[in-house]
């Protein structure tokens, strides 16, 4: 490759500050946890990063196994120039991918769990599996690039002999990949629009992916030409776009039968307009119509300003398709809208960045777009080998103090811009508790939970419940009330969870001192109870207990633990309360019978107006 020359520089210096800003704010992120660092709602779950990193981004990066299956599989020895250029995107494209899942689910700690802990059930399980293995696998396949560099002949000739069965594993997981990821959107027929959801997804999503994976080959490399002053194969790249052309046609072929069979076009022509169809009008154009019309033509497919829009429109069409599948399919029955913040959209530019500077790293420091020839049985490379000193020089590259420079700058700014965002602790709505919970019988055997009045309810065996308590505890019915009914305020034996859980999720402050001034019987008796240090719950149960051990129902109970100044959120109130006992007497947590399992309380009722609802 040649030197840096002014546009290349630029470039990669605006690489740097994002990939900077991106790692910036991730770390907001793990300290401050997904609250702080996304918009991302119970309603919404599927964010920027996981759609857009994960599930079009993986899409984007499977030109590895297409062009693997093409060269390999089907015999096509004149496509072996964009061999290693397509596994150098399929590596550092399912990299990406995997690095933004990490900073995308809960408890990234817990990222190893699904190597050992096998949920067979899982569609997610299957993805991760799938696309974990398939990474480790493009990685073997990039390994020969990086060790011909080195004097180590006879172990690059044997990567290169064992290469073949690895190749066919790799098209195979790729293949499950992406029609697990289609997969996880069944699950929702009742959530996502008509325009996106089909049973037929699976292969949408796979037909899709090898489409533009092929755009994104062309794309690149004009790309890459362009900045480091290389020709083009055009017989090569027009090659590339006509099978692009068969599977997208394949797709709109498939999705035409779904909207003939599924009585969907009243949604794209018919009275049934809505936003939505415009929106799937641009997208279904962008990702076929137009690059088809492109790569068919000769004309059109033969010359690079045309050629470079089709394959752009058939990379920002599918980068379309799956945030419309994944997050804006589902906003009308969500009721609400999401928008990525800023920080999600740096965090999401800053690993993209990451993978650009990889990659232009490999470009400009090994073989990646010819492969060097072999002498014969000797399996020595006419290449260069580096010595110990020039590798180190090669990986740590002489950009060392723009770097710094940008570090010193980059990272503060950063972190005051958007502390409210990504590095600041996540503050949620207030939402007050509206009900206490009703009757469902005229005797109140079963009660009805539902604190916000959503219809989200839970039907609470009550009666059940005391004859439970009564036969295993061996208490009295009238004692059996504090087994949930932990702690009552003042003169109360049985009060409404309501009475302290004020808020749906917000914790409540249990001790006003307001209100406690005029009970005092002193000044000092006063400044003596506001002097004790809320943060120490043995503390507080002393000062508490001296007053109320008469007129506080389960005050007791905090003798040995210590009594917290605040009351936690209804939600939290509720699943703790009931979890600790459900999940004592669990059993099988895979079926929906058993206590310990979420449908246990939460059952699911079939309504007229809607298919499926969820109580």
């Amino acid at each position: 490759m040649t030197k840096d020359n002014r546009a290349l520089s630029i470039i990669k210096d605006i690489l740097w500050i994002l990939l900077i800003a991106g790692l910036t704010v991730g770390v907001g992120r793990f300290i401050f946890g997904l609250g702080a660092s996304t918009r991302m709602t119970d309603a919404l779950p599927w964010g920027f990063w996981k759609v857009f990193n994960m599930v079009a981004g993986a899409a984007l990066a499977t030109s590895g196994f297409v062009v693997a299956a093409i060269i390999y599989i089907f015999q096509m020895e004149k496509y072996k120039p964009v061999a290693r250029f397509s596994v150098l995107i399929g590596f550092l494209g399912y990299g990406s991918s995997l690095t933004a899942l990490l900073f995308d689910i809960g408890l990234p700690h817990r990222g190893w769990h699904p190597f050992f802990m096998w949920n067979a059930h899982s569609f997610l399980f299957e993805v991760f599996w799938c696309v974990s293995i398939y990474w480790s696998i493009t990685a073997f396949e990039l390994l020969p690039i990086i060790t011909e560099r080195f004097p180590f002949p006879k172990v690059t000739h044997f990567i290169h002999e064992i290469m073949l069965p690895f190749v066919i594993l790799g098209i195979t997981l790729s293949t499950m990949h992406h029609s697990s990821l289609g997969s996880l959107f069944m699950a929702s027929p009742t959530r996502l629009h008509p325009l996106w959801f089909s049973l037929w997804i699976p292969p949408e999503f796979f037909i899709s992916a090898m489409g533009a994976g092929l755009s994104v080959i062309i794309l690149l490399m004009f790309t890459i030409s362009k900045l480091y002053r290389r020709t083009v194969n055009m017989k090569l790249m027009s090659g590339l776009a006509k099978g692009s052309a068969f599977f997208l046609g394949l797709y709109l072929i498939i999705k035409i039968f779904d909207f003939s069979i599924n009585g969907k076009w009243n949604f794209v022509f018919g009275p049934d307009l809505t936003w939505e169809s415009y929106l799937f009008w641009v997208e279904i154009s962008l990702q076929t119509i137009i690059p088809l019309f492109v790569f068919i033509i000769p004309a059109f497919r033969n010359r690079t300003p045309t050629l470079l829009f089709g394959v752009s429109c058939a990379a920002i069409g599918l980068v379309m398709h799956r945030l419309n599948t994944g997050i804006i399919g589902y906003f009308r029955t969500a009721e609400t809208i999401y928008i990525p913040n800023m920080s999600e959209l740096l965090l999401s530019g800053g690993i993209l960045a990451g993978a650009g500077l990889i990659f232009l790293l490999v470009l400009e420091r090994f073989y990646v777009f010819e492969e060097p020839e072999m002498h014969g049985d000797s399996h020595e490379a006419d290449v260069e080998y580096w010595s110990r000193d020039e590798a180190l020089t090669v990986f740590a590259g002489n950009r060392a103090k723009k770097v710094v420079a940008t570090l010193v700058l980059v990272i503060p700014i950063t972190w005051f811009l958007f502390q409210d965002q990504s590095t600041g602790p996540f503050k949620p709505i207030s939402s007050p508790v509206s009900a206490t919970v009703i009757g469902v019988d005229a005797m109140r055997t079963t009660l009805r939970i539902d604190g916000n009045q959503n219809g989200d309810f839970v039907d609470f065996a009550h009666q059940k419940h005391q004859n439970k308590f009564m036969k295993d505890y061996g208490l009295e019915k009238s004692d059996t009330c504090i087994k949930c009914h932990h702690l009552n305020l003042p003169k109360d034996n049985n009060s409404n969870c309501r009475g302290c859980h004020l808020d749906m999720i917000l914790e409540t402050a249990l001790f006003d001192a307001e209100k406690h001034k005029s009970r005092f019987k002193s000044s000092e008796q006063l400044s003596a109870f506001l002097s004790l240090n809320l943060e120490n719950p043995k503390e507080n149960f002393k000062a508490c207990v001296a007053c109320h051990n008469e007129n506080m129902a389960g005050l007791s109970n905090y003798a040995t633990k210590g009594f917290s100044h605040s009351a936690p959120g209804f939600k939290d109130a509720m699943h703790g309360s009931c979890q600790t006992c459900h999940r004592a007497r669990q059993k099988d947590p895979t079926k929906a019978e058993d206590e310990g399992n979420c449908l246990f309380c939460h059952k699911l009722t079939v309504s007229s107006s809607q298919e499926i609802v969820s109580h």
